[in-house]
């Protein structure tokens, strides 16, 4: 999927607001993040596919995705996020939440309710902890946050996520601390 060069600035800029929960995650990043605003698309692409391919195991646990337009329709992940959903890198692009093959599928009204709302509101959702069905059918746990993708204009076209699985009694410990309110609105 092509992307102008002032989309794939806002997705390198909300990659590095959201990869801020992670600190291992491309720890070079902030200091390249000047030449941004002078980059073509085509230099753009190649830095934010660097920086994708580098979350990657054993250096880092944490899935990435963005999605864009109305619908939230898949524009680009990290290889963890396409392994969860049981599919290639390839075939994430273009798809939303409710295809089929999708393990959460039954959880696609949810979340396009999330990413409706932190696109409307221009806020980012972090630390959110909620459980997700894996691509073995097995419930899991993640840590995930997400934040709107904004043009120049002020205007949001998608939203960019990361999360990392965490185990069972992490998990219900940090939702229990969230549900005492204690969650990340930035």
């Amino acid at each position: 999927m092509e992307n102008s060069a002032d989309e794939l600035r806002a997705i390198l800029t909300t990659y590095q607001q959201v990869a801020a929960a992670w600190p291992d995650l491309n720890p070079t990043m902030k200091s390249r993040a000047g030449r941004w605003a002078t980059a073509s698309a085509s230099d753009l692409r190649a830095e934010l596919d660097g920086y994708v391919r580098e979350v990657a195991p054993p250096r880092s646990q944490v899935r990435i995705v963005w999605k864009t337009g109305p619908k939230f329709i898949y524009a680009g992940c990290n290889e963890l996020f396409a392994k969860d959903a049981g599919l290639a890198k390839s075939e994430m692009i273009g798809i939303d939440d409710f295809d089929k093959r999708l393990p959460w599928r039954h959880q696609a009204a949810k979340y396009r309710r999330d990413d409706e709302t932190v696109a409307k509101t221009r806020k980012a959702n972090l630390d959110i902890i909620e459980r997700q069905e894996s691509a073995a059918g097995e419930m899991t746990w993640v840590r995930a946050s997400k934040a709107p993708l904004m043009l120049p204009d002020g205007s949001a076209f998608g939203i960019l996520a990361m999360y990392e699985l965490v185990d069972a009694a992490t998990g219900r410990a940090l939702f229990m601390k969230s549900m005492k309110g204690e969650t990340t609105k930035a």
